[in-house]
């Protein structure tokens, strides 16, 4: 049981550190809209890894590279689109006792988080290639095995996540209103470049 907890810790953390469409979603809303907003984003995989990993594991051998490269493709047009938004937005924190805008209702900002996870091939892939797997001999030993190894990987993948929502969230105090703006254009600019690769990689694979 051990080994179960200890392998789902160390590849959640990996998934969770990587760099990638989500970590810098997290990173971008942190600068925008705050902890709470970093930390919805955060969240996300809870509310929507489950589909992937039932689709990964039950087809990922049957459908063709095209159908994830597509996915990719979409996924990728989606993060650039996400950090374009970030380069134009304002930086201008709201008044105290204002209400949110739309853009900034939580429902909104989790809901893209959910979209961009969806979107992104690289669940699908590490599901229905390394996860399965995985999952499979953690079955073996019975269902407290697959327990641990989840809480395990969900533990650290939306931890550290967290932990970097924090780290962002903290920085903001220390920036002026010209370095803030920089910092954000920076961030928007890594998304979608992240959204790039996204985009290439489904290329490649719909090409293949």
């Amino acid at each position: 049981m051990l080994t179960s907890l200890i392998l789902g810790l160390s590849y959640g953390f990996a998934a969770g550190v990587s760099p990638g469409p989500m970590l810098g979603l997290v990173i971008t809303q942190t600068l925008q809209r705050g902890w709470r907003a970093g930390n919805l984003v955060a969240l996300a995989p809870l509310l929507s890894d489950l589909p992937i990993i039932v689709l990964a594991v039950v087809l990922i051998d049957r459908l063709p590279p095209a159908a994830i490269g597509w996915l990719g493709i979409i996924g990728g047009l989606f993060v650039i689109y996400l950090g374009a938004e970030s380069v134009r937005a304002h930086p201008a924190e709201p008044a105290a006792g204002a209400a949110p805008t739309p853009d900034d209702a939580p429902a909104r900002v989790l809901g893209r988080a959910v979209l961009t996870n969806l979107l992104n091939p690289h669940p699908y892939l590490f599901w229905g290639t390394v996860g399965a797997p995985l999952i499979a001999r953690a079955l073996a030993g019975g269902p407290a095995h697959v327990a641990l190894f989840l809480i395990g990987f969900y533990a650290l993948l939306v931890g550290s996540k967290l932990l970097v929502a924090l780290l962002v969230s903290r920085s903001r105090g220390w920036l002026g209103g010209r370095g803030y703006r920089r910092v954000l254009i920076v961030s928007g600019v890594l998304l979608a470049g992240l959204g790039l690769l996204l985009l290439r990689d489904g290329v490649l694979l719909v090409w293949r």
